[in-house]
């Protein structure tokens, strides 16, 4: 009798907390790390200089095409008053071109300071240790995510996928809350496995449907997901009944 009583199907798994947006600032272009404003774990503001990469270069390159653009500038107020037409054509052109090699150059340095986009969270990315050191174009230097929006990343057995679907609903609960359980929504699911130890994970995304005061990005803990309802007996001898049933055709085809 105990065994049809139905009771509630529950799917668990190993969750995650995230960012609801996760961005990543990458090196513009090949330099060296000058100064550091941030370290993981520090709150920021937008528009905040977090990183520096060294600009002397730019710099000199920078006062070159200036002394440049005053030259053909001279030159072509000089051409303009002796109404030297060809004269002013040719230096009017090379004033063209150094003001678009100093606007060049300008960008590159106004790249050369990373900023942060959002108010948030610096979650990787601790070059304290690495002043001076050569960096590449492209290469992630720090990653931040918003303190006030999450998401929560629950990895799901291959073997219960199926039995997820988007807008179930459920629970979290983090290793640093341990009485708080947190009310989820299933708003997206990984097509694409990955092995996790020794075993093949989905991970489903889910969103939180309140949000305490003490979270941030990197909590760990568990997360349980409602799928519906099934018999005691269901509950308790599903996974042997379907490893039985696979190794069965494994075997005999």
């Amino acid at each position: 009798m105990v065994l049809a009583w139905p009771a509630a199907l529950q799917l668990s798994g190993q969750a995650r907390l995230e960012g609801a947006v996760q961005r990543v600032l990458s090196v513009p272009a090949d330099g060296f790390v000058q100064q550091v404003h941030a370290r993981p774990g520090d709150s920021v503001r937008a528009g905040q200089v977090l990183v520096e990469l060294a600009d002397q270069d730019l710099q000199l390159e920078r006062q070159r095409w200036q002394s440049q653009l005053a030259q053909h500038q001279d030159a072509w107020a000089t051409a303009n008053a002796r109404a030297d037409r060809a004269q002013l054509v040719q230096n009017q052109s090379r004033a063209d071109e150094a003001q678009a090699q100093l606007d060049l150059v300008e960008a590159r340095l106004q790249r050369g300071r990373l900023v942060a986009p959002f108010d948030g969270l610096v979650v990787q990315g601790d070059l304290s240790q690495q002043l001076g050191a050569p960096v590449r174009q492209g290469d992630a230097l720090m990653t931040l995510a918003p303190s006030d929006r999450f998401r929560v990343i629950v990895e799901v057995d291959e073997r219960d996928i199926a039995q997820i679907r988007l807008g179930q609903t459920g629970t979290v609960v983090l290793t640093a809350l341990p009485w708080q359980a947190l009310a989820l929504q299933v708003t997206r699911i990984s097509p694409v496995a990955r092995p996790v130890e020794g075993r093949n994970v989905f991970e489903v995304e889910a969103a939180l449907q309140e949000r305490p005061a003490d979270l941030r990005p990197g909590l760990q803990g568990h997360a349980r997901i409602d799928a519906g309802r099934a018999s005691n007996g269901w509950r308790w001898t599903r996974r042997l009944v379907e490893s039985a049933r696979v190794g069965f055709w494994a075997w005999w085809g």
